[in-house]
């Protein structure tokens, strides 16, 4: 019983970092179409993805110096082509973290993060508590 606590408990732990990952990525992400400054762009590349996800290789100049940085689509990035042209929001602060209007760009690291704290917290959570209910039910 012991061993589904801990599971359980863990599960949850993951969920928590889940959510709260989540809210500062969606902080992050309004704080940067706010606050962020905008330019004109073009679209360099775009590239598919596993499971459909998009994301483009972004040029745009800041202070004269000639940039390109990656950026994470939705779904409506099969849509965009070589050579469109994009408004690009850049951080002032650091102009290599950049976003395109209406589209967060998180970081792979950060999704790949999220992703794994709520497979993992649903598992631990599920598998935690069937392991509970047949420990009760032996007794």
């Amino acid at each position: 019983m012991r061993q589904a606590s801990g599971l359980v408990l863990t599960g949850f732990v993951l969920l928590v970092l889940f959510a709260i990952g989540t809210v500062l990525l969606d902080h992050r992400a309004a704080d940067l179409e706010a606050h962020g400054a905008r330019v004109d762009g073009v679209v360099i590349a775009v590239h598919q993805g596993i499971r459909n996800s998009w994301s483009a290789d972004v040029g745009y100049t800041v202070q004269g110096v000639r940039r390109e940085g990656l950026v994470q689509l939705d779904h409506t990035g099969a849509t965009l082509r070589r050579s469109d042209a994009v408004t690009v929001i850049y951080d002032p602060a650091d102009p290599e973290r950049i976003a395109l209007p209406g589209m967060p760009s998180d970081p792979g690291w950060a999704i790949t993060a999220m992703s794994l704290f709520l497979v993992f917290g649903l598992g631990f959570v599920g598998g935690g508590s069937i392991r509970a209910f047949r420990a009760a039910r032996a007794r």
